[in-house]
């Protein structure tokens, strides 16, 4: 049992200290206020205070957490704490930093609150971040202070045993944006596509295309999906699929007629949580998306309460305020688009915090370490090294007990693995994060293209 001693209370470092302690480390903690408690504590404890008190693990409180409400930028001391970078730094002793405070600004977003730096579809651009400008976006930072502050308890105090590690975990998760490739896309459509297609010399597409329409082939995305459901059959590996429903969008299914036989087909599946992929336009929209989640129900006959947006566009708080008022239990939203890693500084979920209200939702937040077209399309990677860079963000995952969350597309994982490396990617990454599960880590597991 940990102790933790402050004179004040919030709900800001309540919810900071489960995040580290709970959530991270796995053990029990007293957050108090009570001077003699503190002093008459025989095991574990921390003096979160600006007196030293000669007692406990002294962390140097920066002064966030006791402030109420989102106070504009914030100033604060850069430093190192060993080999991780820190910020909110102070003169303590073992600990040269607030890490309370330092891991509320992470955990919340804060900075995202104020920041006027908007990609082209108006997200909070990753290349403003801290965590970009300051090189550590793909380590889950505030997980590896919380184990560098538990090295430094049990070196003090012993209670090993008190800790139990957080199994790290691998969550494969796919994004239906597109269901079919060529059919239901409207008479018209598939007449100017096929003109199109002979116009530019793509025979096979024109021939392929023709032989979906008229039901002789299964369309290439369909079977993308049916496979990818097939492939995790064989490993029994339960997933999650985000389906777009919306068609009157820029970035919609652009599907005419409605896909009865898609719908067949979600609502047979067993080993795979649907959830709702809410449109583009519905980041700030309590209305739209509200009305997409009913939309989803009544497709597959069952209740959604998990959540992915379009384009992972969202805004702090704004569009965790609305998911939450309309009772979704959990969002996998919280990655950037073109760069991977941890958002929050975290690999491990997370409840919700409204700095505007400073109150707590019940949603959890998934941080999402990794998206295929974030590899494929942005960072131009090859294949190989696009292998290379989701083990290392697993073993990133693994070495914290965290969750490896990764995002692809069934449009991705289309057509022939001769002629899509990317369907061979998919495989080898997938088989090297569920070995992590099994207890394999290390440089020897890597699994190479050769």
């Amino acid at each position: 049992m940990i102790f933790i001693y402050s004179p004040h209370i919030t709900p800001r470092l309540e919810y900071v200290v489960e995040h580290l302690f709970e959530n991270v480390l796995g053990v029990e903690f007293v957050l108090s206020s009570d001077r003699k408690a503190f002093f008459g504590h025989s095991g574990t404890c921390i003096n979160y205070s600006t007196n030293s008190m000669g007692r406990g693990i002294w962390i140097k409180p920066h002064g966030l957490l006791e402030k109420r409400g989102v106070m504009g930028p914030l100033s604060f001391e850069e430093g190192q704490w060993e080999d991780l970078y820190c910020f909110f730094a102070n003169d303590g002793y073992q600990v040269p930093f607030d890490i309370f405070s330092a891991s509320f600004y992470l955990l919340t977003l804060y900075e995202e609150y104020m920041s006027k730096d908007l990609d082209d579809h108006g997200r909070f651009d990753a290349k403003t971040s801290l965590a970009f400008r300051k090189n550590f976006l793909e380590t889950p930072l505030v997980d590896r202070w919380a184990y560098k502050l538990k090295d430094i308890m049990i070196r003090r105090y012993g209670e090993a045993e008190s800790y139990v590690p957080r199994p790290y975990r691998f969550i494969s998760t796919f994004d239906i944006d597109h269901p079919y490739q060529y059919r239901n896309k409207g008479v018209l459509k598939t007449i100017v596509c096929l003109l199109r297609d002979l116009a530019r010399g793509k025979r096979n597409d024109f021939f392929e295309r023709l032989r979906v329409v008229f039901r002789i082939q299964e369309d290439p995305f369909m079977s993308a999906l049916y496979w990818i459901d097939s492939f995790h059959q064989k490993y029994k590996k339960n997933f999650y699929l985000f389906v777009l429903l919306s068609k009157n969008s820029k970035y919609g299914s652009k599907i005419i007629y409605p896909p009865r036989g898609y719908f067949r087909y979600l609502r047979s599946l067993l080993n795979a949580q649907i959830g709702l992929h809410s449109s583009y336009e519905s980041f700030l929209n309590k209305r739209k998306v509200s009305k997409e989640k009913r939309q989803l129900e009544q497709v597959t006959g069952k209740k959604v309460t998990v959540n992915r947006q379009h384009f992972l566009k969202l805004q702090t708080p704004g569009t965790f305020r609305i998911l939450s008022e309309l009772r979704f239990s959990e969002d996998f939203s919280l990655a950037y688009s073109r760069h991977p890693g941890f958002r929050s500084g975290t690999s491990i979920p997370h409840r919700f915090y409204n700095v505007e209200f400073d109150s707590v939702a019940r949603m959890w937040i998934h941080p999402t370490v990794v998206m295929d077209t974030s590899l494929m399309i942005h960072l131009k990677l090859t294949p190989e090294e696009a292998l290379k860079k989701m083990q290392d963000l697993a073993g990133e995952c693994k070495r914290v007990g965290g969750d490896f969350v990764m995002i692809w597309h069934n449009n991705n994982l289309a057509g022939h693995p001769a002629k899509n490396p990317w369907i061979k990617i998919f495989i080898q990454s997938f088989e090297y994060a569920i070995s992590l599960e099994n207890g394999n880590f290390g440089a020897e597991n890597k699994i190479n293209l050769n």
